[in-house]
Formats: C-alpha cells, sequence, structure tokens
C-alpha cells in the first residue's frame, strides 16, 4: 500500500545538513559546560598569562627602541652601565634575529605549554562528566541514536566540545602571544623570524589538545556514573603515570606507556632548546659567559629525548587508537 494513503507528505522546510547536526551536538555541549564557574577561572588564569606575556614582548621591544620612555628612564635611574647592556641585548637581537627572535618564542612557549598542560588537566576534570558519561547516566544516547546520526557523527560532535575548549584555553593564547609580541615588536621581520616558534607551539598544542580531547571522552564513557568520572580521570591519570615510572626502570619504552610523558617528549623534542643553546653559542658573542651567570636550572638546561620523536609518538597514537575503540564501544547503538 502506497505511504500517500496514509497521510505521508513530503518535507516542505529546510533540511539542515550532517555538519549543522554535528555542530549542534556540539554547542549544546559547549553550553553546559560553560555553566561552570570554576572552568571560567581557568580560562581567565590562561588568558591573563597569556596577557603577562604579551607585555613581556612589550618591554623587549620597548628596550629595542632607543628613544623609549623605557630606556631613558632605565638610563636615568641605572647609569650609563645600564645603557650599555641594554645596547649590547638591542645588537645581539637585531643583528641574530633568526637566532634571538625564534630562541626567545621556543623557551617562552616552552614553559608556557607547561602551564597550559597543567590547566588543560584540571579543565578536562570539570567537564568530563558532561561528556558522554552524562548521556550514558541519563539514557540520552538512546536519543541520539534514533536521530539522523550515525555513531561517528556522535563522537565528532562529542570530540568538538572537548576539543573546542581545551584549544580556547591551551593552544589559542600561545598564537595571540605571538602576534601581539610580534606586533609590539620594532622590525616587522620579527614575524618572519617568529614564526618557526609559533609552528613549533601549534603542533604541540594540536597533539596535546586532541590527546587529552580523546582521553577525556574515553573516561567519560567508561565512567559508570556521572558523579565517578573526575574521580576516574584523575585515579587513571596517576596510575598511568605510576605504571610507567616502574615500567621504564625495566625496559627504556616503558616509560612512554603515560600520555603525559609522551607529550613531554615530543614537546621537548620539537622545542629543541638544547639545538637554540648551540645556535647561541656559535653566532652571538659572548652568550657563553652570559650563561654562566644564570642559575643552574634554567629553561636552556633541557634533558634531549633520546628515543627521538617516532617512538613517543607512535605511543601516542595508540592511545589515541584506543581511546577511539572505547568510546565507539560504549556509545553503540543497541
Amino acid at each position: 500500500m502506497s505511504s500517500l494513503n496514509h497521510g505521508y507528505q513530503h518535507w516542505t522546510g529546510v533540511s539542515t545538513g550532517i555538519w549543522q547536526r554535528r555542530w549542534t551536538i556540539t554547542s549544546y555541549g559547549l553550553r553546559l559546560c560553560w555553566q561552570s564557574r570554576f572552568l571560567k577561572v581557568l580560562f581567565a588564569v590562561a588568558w591573563v598569562g597569556a596577557l603577562f606575556l604579551m607585555a613581556f614582548y612589550f618591554l623587549i621591544g620597548q628596550l629595542l627602541t632607543p628613544d623609549s620612555s623605557l630606556v631613558t628612564t632605565i638610563t636615568e635611574n641605572l647609569g650609563k652601565r645600564a645603557q650599555s647592556v641594554i645596547n649590547g641585548l638591542s645588537a645581539w637581537i637585531l643583528l641574530y634575529p633568526e637566532v634571538s627572535v625564534d630562541g626567545l618564542y621556543r623557551v617562552v612557549f616552552s614553559w608556557a605549554t607547561q602551564l597550559y598542560s597543567a590547566l588543560a588537566f584540571f579543565a578536562v576534570a570539570l567537564f568530563v562528566p558532561k561528556l558522554i558519561a552524562h548521556d550514558l547516566a541519563s539514557n540520552a544516547i538512546l536519543i541520539y541514536n534514533s536521530k539522523a546520526l550515525t555513531r561517528f557523527d556522535y563522537i565528532l560532535g562529542k570530540f568538538g566540545i572537548a576539543f573546542t575548549l581545551l584549544g580556547l584555553l591551551c593552544l589559542a593564547p600561545l598564537i595571540a602571544v605571538w602576534f601581539v609580541g610580534n606586533l609590539l615588536s620594532p622590525d616587522w621581520g620579527f614575524f618572519y623570524h617568529g614564526f618557526p616558534a609559533l609552528l613549533r607551539a601549534v603542533s604541540v598544542g594540536l597533539l596535546g589538545v586532541t590527546t587529552y580531547s580523546l582521553l577525556a571522552m574515553a573516561v567519560s564513557s567508561l565512567a559508570k556514573r556521572t558523579s565517578s568520572a573526575t574521580a576516574f580521570w584523575i585515579l587513571a591519570w596517576i596510575i598511568s603515570g605510576m605504571i610507567a615510572n616502574t615500567t621504564g626502570r625495566f625496559v627504556s619504552w616503558g616509560r612512554y606507556l603515560s600520555p603525559a610523558t609522551c607529550l613531554d617528549h615530543i614537546s621537548r623534542y620539537l622545542y629543541d632548546l638544547g639545538g637554540v643553546l648551540e645556535k647561541a653559542k656559535a653566532m652571538l658573542p659572548f652568550f657563553q659567559s652570559t650563561l654562566d651567570q644564570l642559575p643552574r636550572r634554567n629553561p636552556l638546561n633541557s634533558v634531549p629525548v633520546s628515543d627521538g620523536l617516532w617512538v613517543p609518538l607512535i605511543f601516542l597514537l595508540a592511545f589515541w587508537a584506543l581511546c577511539f575503540f572505547a568510546i565507539s564501544k560504549r556509545v553503540q547503538t543497541e
């Protein structure tokens, strides 16, 4: 029997595309997560830290400008010796920007990445119950599955929640610091010389944000109750670190059983602060004598990654695959 005999009528409205339906999942999740006051505090800390870094680069730009009020104030209060030091520092940066500008950004971004990684951990602890655990506990997953959405669409929409939040928390501030810092510099060429450091920071940031997002979704899907998702996230992070430290004493690759260790080694490899140090020694006069006056524990004393990039990256990709497998199993249609 024809469906027209039952009063069926074709839909005459505007049909929504698949990406708009995926964005509906993401946008609703973002609004739900943004209700957390503590999450807003973490965002405030991240962007206030970015403002401090922008102010730091503004001061560097002022030091490179001979007639700036900052240089005038330092000269008047500290004398000609301070002016000579400033002139020498300015000469280093202006004569060798490919080393000094790139190196300065890499050192600052390396330190900032550690700070934003810690903020990302606490941010996930705040919004992890509202990803998949909330849908499983309330049986809302059945409603999602009854719509014109596949399991992949649902996972992609939920991934967009975590990725957007962590991207705005960890990655966007570094990009803003790079842009504003170069905008305030006395030479437009600093955009060019600082761009390689930005690429390193974006690469590290994308790997970190993707890893945290997938881990958060996996933990949220495995938690039996919404209230236990946060505790599960913290315990999983601590236990994985303990397992990696213990296994690493017997086999070298054992330390990569922790996602945190993988990200740390990849970060140190890509920033390559040791390479910055060697270039500075070779090109900048009196750099070694200046370095000897710094504390023994400084950002340039970075421990090299003996296994290179591929070993921790392979383990990180394996964690991604395990997370996707666990998520896919938990949200499958009954």
